[in-house]
């Protein structure tokens, strides 16, 4: 079986690479469904769909672009880098199982477990995440409804 090389951003593995904060993660999520059909994203439209002002934005994104999840675009916007997709995927991914786990072990509303899974997502290691999966979809498949399961599947000890 070939070993994949990990992938290599700013000379750091993905895999070692730190969560980002909450902010950050707001950020991730916001430019990877903006730019889902591969358009970059402009610091405006940013701005609106995260309710903000042009100055933050600015500030956030040259953050996410010194630590190599976005980079500028040709027509002035923003694209994530491969490490962006990564971390916005696993962000996405984190969120679906933090929710699922609200939703199915505590008896929370709706409003309520949007505002926790905002808190926690960015607080979630790998480890606890994978806890939270087993613990929100029991049975051979967890999560039958995330894109990653079969991922989950191979990673399962036998």
């Amino acid at each position: 079986m070939a070993t994949e090389e990990p992938a290599v951003v700013n000379d750091t593995p993905i895999e070692q690479r730190r969560i980002p904060s909450q902010g950050e993660a707001r950020y991730l999520e916001a430019i990877a469904t903006l730019g889902r059909s591969g358009t970059s994203v402009t610091g405006a439209a940013l701005a609106r769909s995260l309710d903000v002002s042009a100055p933050t934005v600015h500030e956030m994104v040259r953050r996410l672009a010194r630590d190599g999840f976005i980079e500028r675009t040709t027509d002035r916007g923003w694209r994530l880098t491969r490490a962006g997709h990564h971390e916005a995927t696993a962000l996405r991914r984190r969120r679906h199982v933090v929710e699922q786990f609200l939703r199915t072990v505590l008896p929370l509303s709706s409003d309520e477990i949007a505002s926790e899974a905002e808190l926690l997502v960015t607080a979630v290691s790998p480890r606890l995440e994978e806890h939270l999966r087993q613990a929100s979809w029991p049975g051979e498949r967890p999560c039958e409804t995330s894109p990653l399961a079969d991922h989950v599947q191979r990673l399962a000890p036998r």
